[in-house]
């Protein structure tokens, strides 16, 4: 997902914050965002933003806002934008791979009435029939994560012959403290190269929205990594004790794997709930050895 341009929209004031918040979470991934300004006054920075990115997204509100010199109201403009852009891609090329792809959504809870069939905003039944918008009408977090995973799908890297592929695309939720991101990140690298998708937190001041990501998180990994190196030991057993309940959040596949990332003076303070977790030490290897002794350890990977 690294250096992938995307490109978005501008949006109406009520949906901003939605706006940061992904804007944040693609750039914690390693996109590059190119941000539609003015579009009521300059339909043009659209198109010519549009251009140079891989990516599209639109955050469409119950009501399209101001009205463009085409006639149409801006969240409909710059869709049309994005389509135009994508069949001239199709027809200078004939691959299919890394083409330029087009995300809508619209909130589900924004405003439930809409979904009456006959009270749905006119610009959204015109966007439902365009085949190149992926127009998604959920939930913020469902809709966040579908789309994280479908940009690292469509732009994986290739992977370096050094690495093996991860086993058929697995996810790890990586879990761990602000205090240790710049750590972590290359605990994650590392995975990324090794063919795992990795979902890790968020750090935003809308606690509500941390809180519902690291639920949907624990309701949808294969594996779990707990890593600390400045993290209080507090801190690493309630997230033991979030992996132990996350049976219980209505997931629908077992835990492949899970274990604890720590150093060695910290691992006689791990509780007895750890069983049943895999302890690697951070501190006397290096992070290819910490991850494959781990790796090596599930019993999945070498059925």
């Amino acid at each position: 997902m690294q250096n992938v341009k995307v490109f978005f929209a501008c949006v109406a004031e009520e949906m901003k914050a939605y706006k940061e918040i992904l804007v944040k979470e693609l750039e914690h991934y390693g996109c590059v965002i190119k941000n539609a300004e003015n579009c009521a006054e300059n339909a043009e920075n659209a198109r010519e933003l549009i251009e140079q990115c891989e990516v599209a997204i639109h955050i469409l509100s119950d009501r399209d806002y101001g009205i463009s010199s085409s006639g149409k109201g801006i969240e409909e403009s710059q869709i049309h934008y994005s389509v135009q852009h994508l069949l001239s891609q199709k027809l200078i090329s004939d691959s299919l791979e890394n083409y330029f792809r087009i995300f809508a959504w619209h909130p589900r809870s924004y405003s439930q009435h809409i979904y009456e069939e006959e009270q749905i905003p006119a610009h959204l039944k015109k966007i439902q029939q365009l085949d190149e918008v992926d127009l998604l009408r959920t939930n913020f977090e469902d809709f966040k994560f579908y789309l994280l995973k479908k940009i690292e799908e469509d732009y994986e890297e290739e992977v370096d012959e050094f690495y093996l592929k991860g086993s058929n695309r697995k996810g790890i939720y990586f879990l761990y403290d602000a205090s240790d991101q710049t750590e972590a990140e290359e605990y994650i690298e590392y995975l990324n190269k090794r063919g795992y998708t990795v979902f890790s937190p968020t750090f935003d001041n809308d606690i509500m929205a941390v809180r519902q990501m690291h639920t949907n998180c624990l309701k949808k990994f294969d594996i779990a990594i707990i890593f600390s190196e400045k993290a209080s030991m507090n801190w690493v057993n309630m997230k033991i004790m979030d992996i132990l309940k996350s049976p219980g959040l209505g997931r629908e596949k077992p835990i492949l794997g899970k274990a604890v990332f720590v150093p060695d003076q910290k691992i006689k303070f791990l509780p007895q709930m750890t069983r049943g977790f895999e302890i690697v030490a951070t501190n006397k290897d290096s992070i290819k050895d910490q991850v494959e002794g781990f790796l090596k350890s599930l019993t999945f990977l070498n059925d």
